[in-house]
């Protein structure tokens, strides 16, 4: 069947059961709301339209450790630039109940770096309401590699978003209009350090901006005032688009929706999508020349929850049809299981599952993953094949919960990051570049064993701790390592909120050893890289801590120091973080 047909009778399907969900969700007009995880046992949950939270709010960005689950980390290492400030919902002694319509906070710091956040919530009536975010983040300064250079690494950070709720008697209608500008330099290099005319020879890159501007639109359709026997649903479409300094674009729209509807004893899920996907300006793996890509993806996921009082069964499947205008349709069906059983409840927990998946590397992912990758990448698709895991979850002590678990994942296509070293013609040229610091990328077939562990303790009502921990096994097929990947990773996190005004934080995140690759061999080859050599990047430790104080019930002052340690670590090889830096501030609320 041809690539159009398949679309044509994948969209009216989706067309067909998108209908028939609407339909039925309109049957009922009586019934009380419950809402089911699909990954547990049932948890009834507040109404939607009488929680305290109705009106949205954005989540400040939190200074974090990356989350090494499968693939290449979500973000670099620990960022010193991406800074805590205080939490917008909670000030530190206030005991309101009632919503502050705003916050605005403002800050300072060492290597010129202003900061600025609005926050404004309005709820016209009981039945609406809507709010803004607006965002500015900055950093001007210096930076010295570990090679002693000193470069520029300006970077921004702005964000503008408009989004609001509208309730009516069975359902809730939210959406939303934002725009984001992300903006950097490619500052970092390898090996001894360059004079300007060298890096300007060897290194175009070096120094050259790059930005990535996207707007995004959202519209959602919730079931609110719905019982477990009448069908729940969940229904969204997203657009966003994408432009980079280098000329690149993309366009995303995704079509959802969510079921979930009690079938006797049991509870039937359907979780479906649809993604068109269109990208330009690449340089296309498949034709080996700048150009488009284009991609049609549709998810259909049923699965069925069997549950009781201490245990619960999810079975079901996950299902993929991609479309690709490079290619032939590919098709992948997985297995979904989930199970958990609480031989003493609120003790002790068992959990197991399997489960797979197929992760769509749009451009904006991998820019989202490695800012630092080739600007012209285009990678290919990852297939999870098999997700085994299994563990205990529960509670020491009244103060003391805890989770362990352990996960083994069979995984096709993987990409790992290195850096080339030889000569590369681009078309647009006739220079030649011998050491590129935008990193290029090659594939394996991976199985990746990972144990993870978790701990959060209360010593007391004002004081609490947490501990976090994971090790990674990597088996690959061809490649001997798992370049730019660690071998462990562990966080530690402290909050004391004594009787009084003040507030402290400390977190420390600890990322094992790295190996990184220069390749002297071809670009964008998965074969055995016999002209290529290792480094060994060391381990990183990176301490942070914060303060705050509560002057008024409207002002707070807030003081945040990272990497208080003062160690020099790469993020990725080469691009070295900052040193010691500061923010302060305040923020008021009105």
């Amino acid at each position: 069947m041809k690539k159009q047909n398949i679309l044509a009778v994948s969209l009216l399907i989706l067309a067909l059961l998108f209908g028939a969900i609407g339909a039925s969700a309109q049957k009922d007009t009586t019934r009380l709301k419950q809402e089911v995880e699909v990954t547990k046992a049932y948890q009834p949950t507040v109404l939607e339209v009488v929680k305290i939270n109705d009106i949205p709010k954005i989540i400040p960005e939190q200074t974090e450790t990356p989350t090494f689950d499968y693939s290449i980390f979500s973000k670099p290492v620990f960022s010193t630039f991406d800074v805590t400030p205080v939490t917008a919902a909670k000030m530190v002694g206030d005991s309101k109940s009632e919503m502050e319509r705003g916050l605005l906070k403002l800050g300072m710091g060492n290597y010129l770096t202003p900061y600025g956040e609005l926050y404004f919530n309005a709820q016209p009536d009981k039945n609406s309401n809507f709010g803004i975010h607006l965002k500015h983040l900055s950093s001007y300064g210096k930076i010295s590699l570990l090679n002693g250079d000193r470069v520029k690494a300006p970077e921004s950070d702005n964000q503008a978003e408009i989004f609001g709720k509208k309730f009516f008697h069975k359902s809730t209608l939210s959406g939303s209009l934002a725009f984001g500008r992300k903006a950097f330099h490619y500052y970092g290099y390898t090996g001894d350090k360059l004079t300007d005319d060298e890096k300007e020879l060897i290194i175009p890159y070096f120094g050259h901006q790059q930005y990535f501007s996207k707007g995004t639109a959202v519209v959602r359709l919730k079931s609110g005032n719905v019982s477990a026997s009448d069908l729940n649903y969940d229904f969204g479409l997203k657009y966003h688009y994408l432009v980079s300094k280098t000329g690149q674009t993309e366009h995303e729209t995704v079509l959802s929706g969510d079921v979930s509807k009690k079938i006797d004893n049991a509870l039937g899920f359907l979780s479906a999508s649809l993604t068109v996907y269109k990208a330009d300006s690449i340089w296309n793996r498949f034709s080996n020349a700048y150009g488009k890509k284009q991609q049609t993806i549709l998810r259909a996921n049923p699965s069925v929850l069997l549950s009781t009082d201490v245990a619960s069964l999810q079975i079901g499947l996950n299902t993929t049809l991609a479309l690709d205008i490079d290619t032939n349709a590919s098709f992948y069906i997985w297995p979904k299981v989930k199970a958990d059983w609480s031989p003493v409840p609120d003790i002790l927990t068992l959990f197991a599952g399997l489960d797979g998946h197929l992760q769509h590397n749009t451009y904006s992912a991998i820019a989202a993953e490695n800012p630092y990758v080739d600007p012209y990448h285009d990678v290919a698709n990852t297939n999870y094949q098999y997700v085994f895991s299994g563990g205990l979850k529960g509670k020491l002590s009244s103060k003391t919960n805890y989770v362990a678990e352990a996960s083994y994942s069979m995984v096709k296509d993987e990409h790992f990051y290195i850096t080339e070293s030889q000569y590369l013609f681009y078309p647009e040229t006739v220079e030649p570049r011998r050491l590129n610091n935008a990193f290029s990328w090659v594939y394996d077939d991976v199985n990746i064993l990972k144990l993870s562990g978790e701990v959060m303790h209360s010593i007391s009502d004002n004081f609490s701790l947490h501990l976090l921990g994971n090790y990674y096994s990597y088996d690959l097929k061809t490649l001997p390592k798992a370049y730019q990947m660690p071998n462990f990773d562990l966080t530690f996190s402290a909050v004391y909120q004594p009787t009084g005004p003040l507030k402290f934080t400390a977190d420390i995140f600890v990322i094992g050893k790295r190996i990184a690759l220069i390749n002297d061999d071809s670009p964008f080859s998965s074969s055995a890289l016999p002209n290529s050599h290792e480094i060994t990047m060391d381990p990183i430790i990176d301490l942070n801590v914060g303060a705050e104080y509560q002057f008024s019930n409207k002002l707070n002052f807030f003081v945040k120091l990272n990497n208080f340690g003062f160690q020099k670590y790469e993020q990725w090889l080469g691009y070295t973080n900052k040193g010691l830096n500061w923010l302060a501030g305040i923020s008021y609320s009105f």
